[in-house]
């Protein structure tokens, strides 16, 4: 903005201009943009920084160059943090450089329906939960670097709402926020642990599910060949990170077995088809789920208005009434906030490695 500015002088009575030139509208919005970029630079190396060299664990799976790229890129976002205030161009290219010299750290470890961050949180360790909750953080702050970084380096005469897009940061946010949001539905959903089943299938298992309302009981029962069986039982309630959970174990007596051994061969089980056990979303509902040698997976429920045979629920009430042997209770965690949770994960099956785990294979053999 050019102001004209005339002075009378009492001394020499000599009328003079002076031009003075306001840059607070020319530079104001582009050192706004430049210091949510430095900071948004500088949280980015800051949490890398802490997963790499504060917290080292084997959890992190990176090893040789791309851990060397994933640390000298945290150094150089840090160096980019300042470079922005004095020659822009170059602290962005910096920064988006930075950024996309960690995805070779990120693509492989996290993308893995094995093992990745978000099922990480369902487990109870600690340490392991916390570095995941930092990787979660870094991966979202990347993403937001590389955009913003990306963003500012576009030309002025792009708008949006008559705004130059160069100066916006939400966009850059909004990107590091849909990329979590994606990563979530796709590593969180369905539930699952980080590990891998070891030992003999059950012959049979059976779950009984109760809901009222946002509340979950749950009651379960497996039984194996040499005669032993497990009750379990569970109460959670949706959109709770924690819910608590008891197991026992005992002896079938010789009457039981011979039900048991009855009921795992019947062939009305074996010939029944029915819909595929999904979670029950009625406000009140009831379900029954029925698992044969973990392979040939029954569902009844009020939603579906189908009610279980007789002989499942006289097993299951038998073998639920049995003297058992505590096992221990605990909190378990679901990050998916029971989203994920259904009635497989329920029936035990929350191991990739474990056949019925896949919903495509949990349905109804056709």
């Amino acid at each position: 903005m050019l102001t004209v500015i005339t002075k009378e002088s009492s001394r020499n009575s000599v009328s003079g201009v002076q031009l003075v030139m306001d840059r607070s509208s020319e530079y104001g919005p582009e050192g706004k943009a430049s210091v949510m970029a430095a900071a948004l630079f500088l949280c980015t190396a800051g949490s890398m920084a802490c997963l790499f060299l504060v917290l080292p664990s084997d959890f992190i799976v990176a090893t040789g160059l791309v851990r060397l790229s994933a640390i000298a890129g945290s150094v150089v976002l840090a160096c980019a943090s300042a470079i922005v205030f004095f020659r822009p161009p170059w602290g962005y290219r910096l920064g988006l450089i930075a950024g996309l010299a960690t995805l070779p750290w990120f693509a492989p470890s996290e993308l893995s329906p094995w093992r990745n961050s978000w099922i990480t949180l369902n487990l109870a360790d600690a340490g392991q939960t916390s570095i995941a909750g930092l990787t979660i953080l870094s991966v979202g702050l990347i993403v937001s670097a590389i955009a913003c970084s990306f963003l500012r380096l576009l030309p002025a005469r792009l708008l949006l709402k008559k705004t130059p897009l160069c100066g916006r940061t939400w966009p850059a946010c909004a990107s590091g926020l849909l990329v979590l949001a994606v990563w979530f539905g796709k590593s969180a959903v369905p539930y699952r642990l980080p590990y891998i089943a070891d030992g003999p299938g059950a012959s049979f298992r059976i779950l009984h599910v109760e809901k009222r309302g946002l509340r979950f009981h749950e009651v379960g029962i497996s039984g194996s060949r040499d005669g032993r069986f497990f009750v379990w039982q569970q109460d959670r309630r949706l959109f709770r990170y924690h819910f608590e959970g008891r197991s026992s174990h005992g002896v079938m007596p010789q009457t039981t077995y011979d039900h048991v051994s009855t009921f795992a061969e019947a062939p009305e089980l074996r010939k029944l088809h029915t819909g595929p056990a999904r979670g029950l979303s009625q406000w009140n509902a009831d379900g029954w789920y029925v698992v044969l040698k973990d392979s040939h997976l029954l569902a009844f429920s009020s939603e579906y208005r189908t009610m279980p045979p007789a002989l499942v629920t006289d097993l299951f009430h038998e073998i639920v009434a049995l003297p058992t042997t505590l096992d221990g209770a605990g909190v378990s965690r679901d990050v998916s906030l029971g989203l994920g949770y259904d009635p497989v994960a329920a029936l035990g099956f929350i191991y990739l490695n474990q056949p019925c785990f896949a919903r495509a294979n949990c349905n109804s053999q056709r």
